[in-house]
């Protein structure tokens, strides 16, 4: 019971957190949580640990528990391992991934024509995490997958400080569709290069809205 009631709370926090309701840095209060979800301190303080494990959150002696900032370091770290694995991932999974799913999935980018308001532009991003996880939900090595899963988790993150960079959404879009057409057609290797550019051009292009300098050449 009580490791359900902190898995509740630990999904609950993160999800807060993903969605931006609670910000980078903001103190988070275990009372006010555990008012709020009617539990006691020890889930709430479980929770809490599960995600300074996962670097959500940030604990400091007599200063209390923070929301951990999205900071550069952050993002080299997410798009390092995207580099690293996700190419990877989507040739191996070129075969495996249903066709149907894809070819949905492809009509529906494309219907979005134009990013004229942050619905379109929020529903390009769902689609894009839609993309990413049903592909890695697919690959057989559970260390790779459970990796990313991961990583998304803090790139959702990150691109709620981006999504008014229209660019950088329209960007993934055209390049998702593109990345979609090498699956569909079974090209394992263009597929691989695909995927690689769409996580640099994705890269270079969040450092951009971030203010962030980009030096290592790739």
């Amino acid at each position: 019971m009580q490791i359900a009631k902190s898995q509740s709370a630990y999904e609950y926090i993160k999800e807060m957190i993903l969605t931006g309701e609670l910000s980078p840095r903001i103190d988070i209060s275990e009372k006010q949580l555990q008012q709020e979800l009617g539990i006691s301190r020890t889930p709430v303080h479980e929770a809490l640990k599960r995600l300074q494990d996962e670097g959500f959150v940030e604990t400091y002696a007599r200063k209390g528990t923070f929301v951990a900032d999205v900071t550069i370091e952050t993002v080299q770290d997410i798009y390092e391992t995207r580099l690293l694995i996700e190419p990877f991932m989507t040739k191996s999974a070129v075969d495996l991934v249903p066709k149907d799913w894809m070819e949905n999935l492809r009509r529906r980018l494309l219907h979005i024509e134009s990013l004229q308001s942050r619905t379109d532009l929020l529903a390009v991003m769902k689609m894009d995490t839609e993309l990413h996880t049903t592909i890695a939900s697919y690959c057989s090595n559970r260390f790779l997958r459970e990796s990313l899963h991961l990583v998304y988790e803090h790139d959702r993150r990150v691109r709620l400080k981006t999504e008014k960079n229209h660019n950088q959404v329209g960007f993934s879009q055209k390049e998702h569709i593109l990345i979609l057409d090498a699956m569909l057609a079974g090209d394992r290797e263009k597929t691989e290069q695909l995927a690689r550019e769409h996580v640099i051009h994705s890269r270079n292009l969040t450092y951009e809205s971030l203010g962030f300098t980009h030096t290592d050449g790739l």
